[in-house]
């Protein structure tokens, strides 16, 4: 600033021209000043916004981690007999194979050829609803699809104590099998559904998959596992519906022929090459 004044224009002798030097300082402080003011707007727009983004992102993060609390609060109250929290769905997927061997046998005496998908789908509904008093009506109800005398034997089979007892010894069930777990699983997978849906519907600028990831990290791979037969029939088509099974690889976890792909289900058909993990351990070797 001070080089400024060694220019002539600004010097009468040897000393500063007043009248010039203050008419250098009107025109710096109008021309200049104009652009601080103009940052300094700038700056108070961009703190502005970047505290409401973070409001929000904290209002967000208090909820999200308040339904991520409550989700392990329903695994840990989960209970059947003396089996509880996650190591029930190990039981549940015993169960569900079980009902399986059941229902194939059912279908071959009926002559009814079932796609892996409607294996799964009926299988999941007789472990889901269950027979008993209401049960059964209900279990009828949901399986009006298929053949009436078909799913008439298949919930005559389940309600047998006999077919009851043999399964619960064979696949060493530490309850009674084929009685419906639809008071645990309906709470679980709703919360559960609500969850990764708060975090899709977010228009705050986040990672969703990130969020979501952390959900996944709760499951265990049997909790993953029921996650996609639940998925694969109409009270869970939501999943697909909505793209959470594709878009935030809610069963990346599920080990490589977990379902058996010719008997059970072949998983990889559901899905892109590359979404589970096991496939990416292999690329990576």
């Amino acid at each position: 600033m001070n080089l400024i004044f060694i220019a002539k224009a600004f010097r009468a002798t040897d000393t500063v021209n007043p009248a010039g030097a203050g008419q250098l300082g009107d025109f710096v402080g109008g021309y200049v000043g104009t652009f601080f003011a103009l940052a300094s707007v700038v700056l108070l727009t961009s703190t502005l916004r970047n505290q409401r983004r973070s409001a929000q992102v904290l209002n967000f993060e208090a909820k999200y981690f308040e339904l991520l609390r409550l989700h392990r609060d329903n695994v840990a109250e989960l209970e059947v007999q003396s089996v509880t929290g996650r190591k029930l769905f190990v039981v549940l997927i015993r169960e569900f194979r079980s009902v399986v061997e059941i229902l194939r046998r059912i279908a071959d005496k009926h002559a009814l050829v079932l796609s892996q998908q409607q294996l799964m789908h009926i299988a999941y509904y007789c472990l889901f609803f269950g027979t008993g008093p209401n049960s059964s009506r209900m279990l009828a109800q949901s399986l009006a699809e298929f053949p009436h005398a078909f799913v008439s034997d298949l919930v005559t089979e389940l309600e047998n104590p006999v077919v009851k007892q043999s399964a619960k010894d064979e696949k060493k069930l530490a309850y009674v099998p084929f009685e419906g777990h639809q008071s645990r699983l309906g709470h679980y997978y709703r919360h559960l559904y609500q969850a990764v849906r708060y975090v899709d519907q977010q228009t705050i600028d986040i990672d969703k998959y990130q969020y979501v990831k952390t959900i996944r990290a709760q499951l265990s791979n049997h909790e993953q596992a029921l996650l996609l037969l639940n998925s694969l029939t109409p009270i869970g088509r939501s999943w697909w519906k909505q793209g959470f099974m594709e878009k935030y690889r809610m069963v990346q976890n599920i080990p490589r022929d977990f379902f058996d792909p010719k008997t059970e289900l072949a998983v990889s058909m559901l899905f892109q090459s590359g979404y589970f993990e096991w496939e990416e351990n292999e690329s990576a070797i």
